[in-house]
C-alpha cells in the first residue's frame, strides 16, 4: 500500500503551502482492533486512532498533505543575559512523503515511508504502542542523522481549546497562538511598554509572550486529550491553524527520536494525575510553611528587628527568608548577592547562633543559592571580590567548558560569573557536600534556588551531551541535586527549596516553584495580572505548588519612567498572594525604591519607603493566608498524591463555562474557594463572574446565585472571594474564615 505526498510549493518551516496525494488506486477503509477499547481507522484521506468506549480520538493524520517534513538548518545562537536569539540557515529540506507500509500488531501501529526533496532522502518511521486503552506511546525515527529538524503535524478541532504548556504569563488559553519552548529569563516587560522597548534597546532583554522560565511541551485539550512530548530540544508549538497542529523540535537526532505520550480522559483533573502519575508530584510542606515568609536582607539587627515589629502586629511569621546571607554585592543593576555560598559573617556574625535563636523564636530562617560561582568585576575598579569556591572549581574541572575548552566565562546583571557543569559526577557531589555542610549545617530549613536557565546554546558539557538539547535539562537536574541533597542529609519533608527555572519532569524534583522575576507594575504583561496567569497554566501541567514574590521584583530608575513599587501594588499583590501555597515577600533588586512591608531607619538615618498603616493591613492580609492553612494543606496533601494543582485554573474547575474561560484573572484556589482579585490600580469595586450554583461572598456573608456577574465592594485587606455552597470543603472554608472574621 502507497500513498505518495507531493509538495508543490517550497517547504519551510510553519508556512503555508498546497500539496495534493497521488493515490494508484482508491483506498478502502480498513479498521484494526489495537485493543479492547483502541481502533486504527485507514481511510483514503486520514489515519485515526481512536478509544471506542470514549468515542475520542488519540490522533488523526490527515493524507491531504506532508504530516512528517525534516530538514537539515544550521543554527547559531545570540545569548545576552539569557535572552537567546537565532540566526538559521538552512541547508535542505525534505517536504514529500511517502507512506510505503502500514503494520499493524495488536497493541502497535507501525508506519513506514521516505522523506524526499532536493538534495534530501531519508527513511521514517512512526510508532504508536497502546500502553492502556486510554494511553498511546509514540515515537518518530528518521534514519538520515544529519536531518536536524523535524515537523509533525496532526488533526485538532475548530473549537479546540490549549491549556497548560508549562508556566506561561500573557496566555491561558492557546489556540490561534505559536509559543515555543526554550527556558530563559522571562524578559522586562514582555510587551508591556514603555519598558519593552527600553530593555530590548539596552540589553535585548524585553522578552515577548512566550518568553519563560519554565516551559513545558505538555498540554490539555478541551476534548479531554493530553499531549506530552519528550523531547528537550528548542521547540515551537502551531495551534493557529483552525483544523491542526504543528509541533517542530530542533535537534531532535540528539535524543534519536521525537517521542511522548497520548492520554485521554473524562475531565482535565483525571489528565493532571495521568500526566503526573509518568513525570512526578511534588511532596508535602512541612508545618512551618503556611504562614509569612519574610523576606528582609541587610543583615542580624536590621533582620531582626523587622520580624520583631511584624510579629508585633500580629503579622504570623513562621519563616524569615534572607537572601544576602552570603554577603551583598551592589551593582548598576541593584541591590545583588555574593555568589559564593557560605555565609557572609560581616553581615550575620555567627551566623548559625543567629539562625537558632530565630528557631527558637519559632521563625525557620531559609537562604539562597544558585549554580554561579561568580568572579571578579573587572569593569570594577579595585574590586576586592573573592571567591575560594571558584577557585576550587576551576581547579578541579567543574565548570562548564566554551567551545575552545576553556571555562565559559559567562556576563550576568551585574558581574561575570561561571556556571557548574551538573553532568560532571564530581562536580555534582562537591556542589551536593556544599549544600549539605554550608546550608544544611548552618541549620537553614530551605532556601531560593535560583536561576536554572542561562546554560549557553554553544556550551560544551562533561558528559558529552549536546548543550543543544541539554539547556532545557539543565533546571531540571540543578532542581535534582537540591532534593538529592536535602535526602542525603536525612532532611526530606523538613527542608524547602524553590526554583523558579523547570522544564519537563522539574516536579519530580522540585519542592515549591516561584514564578521569577515579574517588574514592580500592574502590568498585564509582567506584572500583578501576569503572575496569576503564570500560577493557573503552570499547575495543568504539574508545578502544583507555585508562588510569586509579593510586590514583585524587577524595579528600575529612569529618566523616562520610574517603575517603583507603590503601597497600592505591594497591597493587591499580597491579597493575590493570601490565596496560593506560600505567602512570600520580597524587597525587589532596589529595596529603597519600593515600598515594602515593613519601616525600618538604618543607623545613618536613611528610611525604608513604608508607613504603619501598611505594616497593620499587610499583617491582616497575612492573617487571611494563615487562617486558610487548614484548606492550604489539604490542598497540598491531595496534590502530593493526585498532581493536582493548589492554584486552580478555570478551566479545570468548570470546564463547561464557557464565559468563565474569559475571565483569566479568576482563579480557584481548590474547588471551592474563588478567587476574583483587584490587578488595576485604583479600583475599589470589582466585577466578578459567578459559574454555577450558589456562591457566599467571604467577607459579607451573602450568597449569591452562579451563572451571572456581579459587583463587588473590594477595598484593600477585603480581597473578593467566594465560597462554593455545597462544596466538600465549605464547612473548612467557613470555619477558618470565622477565626479572622473578628480579627480584620
Amino acid at each position: 500500500m502507497v500513498f505518495r505526498f507531493l509538495s508543490l510549493c517550497f517547504f519551510f518551516l510553519f508556512l503555508e503551502c498546497a500539496s495534493h496525494v497521488l493515490t494508484p488506486t482508491p483506498i478502502q477503509e480498513e479498521t484494526f482492533q489495537v485493543s479492547k477499547q483502541i481502533q486504527w481507522i485507514q481511510k483514503p484521506t486520514e489515519l485515526v486512532l481512536k478509544n471506542t468506549s470514549f468515542d475520542k480520538i488519540f490522533i488523526k493524520l490527515s493524507l491531504d498533505e506532508p504530516f512528517l517534513s525534516v530538514s537539515e538548518i544550521e543554527t547559531i545562537s545570540k545569548y545576552r543575559m539569557a535572552s537567546f536569539k537565532f540566526e538559521e540557515s538552512i541547508k535542505r529540506t525534505c517536504s514529500e512523503q511517502t507512506v510505503d507500509s502500514i503494520k499493524k500488531e495488536v497493541g502497535k501501529i507501525t508506519i513506514l515511508g521516505k522523506l524526499t526533496g532536493k538534495n534530501c532522502s531519508s527513511n521514517y518511521q512512526v510508532n504508536f504502542v497502546a500502553k492502556s486503552d486510554t494511553e498511546i506511546e509514540f515515537k518518530i525515527t528518521v534514519s538520515d542523522e544529519n536531518l536536524n529538524r523535524i515537523q509533525f503535524v496532526y488533526a485538532s478541532q475548530p473549537d479546540e481549546k490549549f491549556f497548560g504548556l508549562g508556566e506561561q504569563f500573557t496566555y491561558d488559553e492557546f489556540k490561534g497562538k505559536k509559543p515555543f519552548f526554550f527556558t530563559e529569563e522571562q524578559g522586562i516587560g514582555r510587551g508591556d511598554q514603555p519598558i519593552t522597548t527600553g530593555a530590548n534597546l539596552l540589553a535585548g532583554a524585553g522578552g515577548n509572550a512566550y518568553t519563560t522560565y519554565a516551559p513545558i511541551p505538555h498540554y490539555i485539550s478541551s476534548e479531554n486529550r493530553s499531549v506530552f512530548f519528550e523531547n528537550s530540544g528548542y521547540a515551537k508549538f502551531d495551534f493557529d491553524h483552525a483544523k491542526k497542529t504543528k509541533v517542530e523540535f530542533w535537534d531532535f537526532q540528539s535524543e534519536k527520536s521525537i517521542s511522548g505520550s497520548i492520554w485521554l480522559g473524562t475531565s482535565a483533573k483525571s489528565l493532571i494525575e495521568t500526566y503526573t502519575q509518568k513525570t512526578g508530584r511534588f511532596p508535602k510542606l512541612p508545618e512551618w510553611a503556611y504562614g509569612t515568609w519574610l523576606g528582609v536582607q541587610g543583615g542580624t539587627e536590621k533582620v531582626s528587628a523587622i520580624v520583631k515589629q511584624a510579629k508585633d502586629a500580629g503579622n504570623p511569621v513562621t519563616a524569615l527568608w534572607i537572601q544576602d546571607w552570603c554577603g551583598r554585592r551592589v551593582t548598576n543593576f541593584g541591590d545583588q548577592l555574593k555568589w559564593r555560598w557560605y555565609a557572609d559573617e560581616n553581615l550575620y556574625p555567627d551566623f548559625k547562633k543567629f539562625v537558632k535563636s530565630m528557631n527558637d523564636q519559632n521563625v525557620q530562617v531559609l537562604g539562597y543559592i544558585n549554580s554561579f560561582l561568580a568572579d571578579t568585576d573587572p569593569k570594577k575598579p579595585g574590586d576586592d571580590f573573592t571567591n575560594p569556591l571558584l577557585t576550587e572549581a576551576k581547579t578541579k574541572g567543574y565548570l562548564v567548558k566554551n567551545a575552545k575548552g576553556e571555562d565559559y566565562l559567562i556576563q550576568t546583571v551585574g558581574f561575570p560569573a561561571y556556571l557548574i557543569d551538573l553532568t560532571n559526577p564530581l562536580a555534582v557531589k562537591w556542589t551536593k557536600d556544599l549544600i549539605k555542610k554550608n546550608l544544611i549545617g548552618m541549620g537553614l530549613s530551605g532556601w531560593m534556588a535560583d536561576f536554572g536557565e542561562w546554560l549557553p546554546y554553544d556550551a560544551k558539557l562533561h558528559s558529552g551531551v549536546d548543550a543543544k538539547v541539554y539547556h532545557n535539562r539543565y533546571p531540571v537536574d540543578w532542581a535534582r541535586i537540591n532534593r538529592e541533597a536535602i535526602k542525603e542529609a536525612g532532611m526530606e519533608g523538613k527542608i524547602v527549596f524553590f526554583t523558579r527555572a523547570g522544564y519537563s519532569y522539574s516536579n519530580a524534583y522540585s519542592t515549591l516553584f516561584w514564578e521569577g522575576d515579574q517588574m514592580v507594575s500592574f502590568g498585564t504583561n509582567d506584572g500583578l495580572p501576569s503572575s496569576i496567569v503564570g500560577l493557573t497554566t503552570s499547575g495543568i501541567s504539574g508545578y502544583a505548588l507555585n508562588h510569586s514574590d509579593i510586590g514583585g521584583y524587577t524595579t528600575i530608575s529612569n529618566p523616562l519612567k520610574n517603575y517603583h513599587r507603590t503601597k497600592e501594588l505591594l497591597l493587591r499583590w499580597a491579597e493575590v498572594s493570601a490565596f496560593t501555597p506560600v505567602f512570600r515577600t520580597h524587597e525587589g533588586n532596589r529595596p529603597l525604591k519600593n515600598w515594602q512591608v515593613y519601616t525600618y531607619t538604618k543607623p545613618d538615618g536613611t528610611k525604608s519607603l513604608g508607613d504603619e498603616d501598611t505594616v497593620q493591613l499587610f499583617a491582616k492580609i497575612a492573617r487571611i493566608h494563615f487562617a486558610l492553612k487548614p484548606y492550604i494543606q489539604s490542598l497540598v496533601d491531595e496534590a502530593s498524591k493526585t498532581g493536582l494543582p493548589v492554584v486552580r485554573h478555570n478551566a479545570i474547575v468548570e470546564p463547561e463555562d464557557k464565559i468563565l474561560l474569559n475571565y483569566k484573572y479568576q482563579f480557584f484556589l481548590g474547588d471551592d474557594l474563588l478567587v476574583a482579585p483587584v490587578v488595576e490600580s485604583n479600583e475599589i469595586v470589582q466585577d466578578v463572574y459567578l459559574p454555577r450554583g450558589k456562591w457566599t461572598h467571604f467577607w459579607t456573608g451573602t450568597t449569591y446565585e452562579g451563572n451571572r456577574k456581579i459587583q463587588v465592594s473590594a477595598p484593600i485587606g477585603k480581597p473578593p472571594a467566594f465560597i462554593r455552597v455545597g462544596g466538600k470543603s465549605e464547612t473548612l472554608i467557613r470555619s477558618s474564615l470565622e477565626s479572622i472574621r473578628n480579627k480584620n
